[in-house]
C-alpha cells in the first residue's frame, strides 16, 4: 500500500499530521535546550512519566495519561524547585529524576502492579493518536511558535547571559519557567508520537543539525523547523516504503540529518568564503 493510499485511513492521517506538527515546532525547543545545556531535563521528565504511570496503575487509570500528567506537573514545578533549593536547573532535574525513579520502584514493589505496563510508555504508538491528541499537539505547536516570536529578543539576551538579562529587566525567570513548561508538555505529546526512548529524534537531532547550519538564533530556529519536518516526513515515507516502525524510522532519518549537516556546513562556508573573495576582488578593481 502506498503512502497516498494509507492517507485515506483516518488513523494514518492523524499520525502524519501529528508528526509533521511536532517535527516543525518541537526542534525549536530543542535549540533552546541545547543552548541552555538543559539536556538532562528530558531524562528527568521521562522518569517522572514512569512514576506517573505507576501511580495511574495503582489507582486503576490508563498509565499513559498518568505519565503525561506527571510530566506536565513536573515541568511546571521544575523551575520553582530549582530556585527554592538554590540549585541550577540541571541539578534540580537530576534530583527530580532520582526521586521519581526511587518512588516508582517502591510503588512497583509494594503494590505488585505490573511494571512492564508502565514501561510501555517508553514505546509510544503514533498510529493510536486520537482527536484530543491532535488538538494538544496543534495547540502546543502554535504556542511554541508564538512564544519564540513574542520573546525572541528576550530569549537572545537570556541565552547570551542570564545575569545580564536580569540586570536589563528581562523577565529571565518567567522565560525559564515557560520554557521548562513547554518542554514538558512537548515531551508528553512526543511520548504519544514516537515514545520516550526516541524523544531526541524530534527534539535534539534536528536542533543539533540546525545549530551547525544557522549562525544566529533566528536562522537556527528556521533550520530546526525545516530539518524537523524533513525528519518527520522522511521517517514516515521510509516506514511506509520498507515496512518499518514509524518511530524508529523517524529516529534513523534524524541521525542521517545530523550526519549530513557536517558536509552541508562545509559547503555553505566555502560558498560564503568564495563570495567574499569575489566581492573583495570587485572592490579592488
Amino acid at each position: 500500500m502506498s503512502l497516498f493510499e494509507m492517507l485515506s485511513l483516518p488513523f494514518m492521517r492523524r499520525a502524519v499530521l501529528g508528526l509533521m506538527l511536532a517535527g516543525g515546532t518541537f526542534p525549536i525547543l530543542g535549540v533552546l535546550i541545547v543552548n541552555l545545556n538543559l539536556q538532562v531535563i528530558r531524562f528527568a521528565l521521562m522518569h517522572v512519566g514512569l512514576l506517573g504511570g505507576a501511580v495511574a496503575l495503582v489507582v486503576g487509570v490508563d498509565p499513559l495519561w498518568g505519565g503525561v500528567g506527571g510530566i506536565a506537573v513536573a515541568s511546571f514545578l521544575l523551575g520553582p524547585i530549582a530556585d527554592r533549593t538554590r540549585l541550577n536547573t540541571a541539578a534540580a532535574a537530576g534530583l527530580v529524576m532520582t526521586g521519581s525513579l526511587a518512588l516508582a520502584f517502591i510503588l512497583f514493589y509494594k503494590t505488585g502492579v505490573p511494571a512492564m505496563e508502565a514501561f510501555n510508555l517508553f514505546a509510544g504508538s503514533v498510529l493510536m493518536l486520537q482527536k484530543q491528541d491532535m488538538l494538544l499537539t496543534a495547540v502546543l505547536a502554535v504556542v511554541i511558535i508564538g512564544a519564540a516570536i513574542r520573546w525572541y529578543r528576550d530569549i537572545q539576551v537570556v541565552l547570551f547571559d542570564q545575569r545580564l538579562a536580569a540586570a536589563l529587566g528581562v523577565p529571565e525567570t518567567a522565560i525559564r519557567y515557560v520554557l521548562l513548561t513547554l518542554v514538558g508538555l512537548a515531551i508528553a505529546a512526543a511520548i504519544r508520537l514516537v515514545g520516550a526512548l526516541l524523544l531526541d529524534a524530534l527534539f535534539l537531532l534536528p536542533a543539533m543539525a540546525a545549530l551547525r547550519l544557522g549562525k544566529n538564533l533566528s536562522r537556527a530556529f528556521i533550520w530546526a523547523s525545516i530539518l524537523g519536518l524533513v525528519t518527520a516526513g522522511g521517517g514516515i515515507a521510509i516506514s511506509v516504503a520498507v515496512d518499518l516502525p514509524i518511530g524508529a524510522s523517524v529516529a534513523a532519518v534524524g541521525v542521517a540529518v545530523v550526519g549530513f549537516s557536517y558536509p552541508t556546513e562545509v559547503l555553505i562556508r566555502r560558498k560564503k568564503d568564495k563570495k567574499g573573495v569575489v566581492n573583495n576582488e570587485t572592490v579592488d578593481v
